[in-house]
């Protein structure tokens, strides 16, 4: 869906609970130009920082080893901005709803950012900000809602 937009190409994202990196890395193997792997597990840390090795990929990656809601604070405060970011949160702790505020709290989206997150399909996922819902892919339990600036939705 990213990818049929024109989302990734040549944009720089930023993967949230990204785990092993597997969003992240299908975004940098479908054109991103970057990415930003935000996984607060040092456990997993050590297996997506293997990954991005054996992707071929961590020159184009770096991997902040923190929770969530502090790295989007911390990226926010440096001036940082990014095209997109992509979440796949737990489900059914409210991290769904948490990721949207953040993001858009802290202000790291560029003019023509995005949100692609999955949560749970009985959770909240609604726009903050200038964000709008432009897509939402129910598949069973599971929802992928995509979020862009009226701009960005084009």
């Amino acid at each position: 869906m990213l990818e049929h937009r024109g989302w990734l190409a040549e944009g720089r994202i930023v993967d949230c609970f990204a785990g092993t990196g597997a969003l992240g890395i299908e975004a940098l193997s479908r054109g991103a130009s970057g990415a930003i792997f935000v996984e607060s597990s040092s456990v997993v840390v050590r297996t997506l920082r293997q990954n991005l090795d054996a992707a071929g990929v961590s020159d184009r990656a770096s991997v902040m080893p923190m929770d969530v809601a502090r790295a989007l604070r911390a990226l926010g405060r440096e001036g940082v901005r990014v095209d997109g970011v992509l979440a796949d949160p737990p489900y059914h702790q409210g991290w769904a709803q948490r990721v949207v505020e953040a993001v858009t709290a802290s202000e790291v989206l560029s003019e023509q950012g995005w949100i692609a997150i999955e949560h749970a399909s009985d959770e909240t996922c609604e726009p903050r900000g200038d964000l709008v819902a432009v897509a939402t892919r129910r598949h069973g339990s599971t929802t992928l809602t995509l979020l862009a600036r009226p701009d960005g939705a084009a």
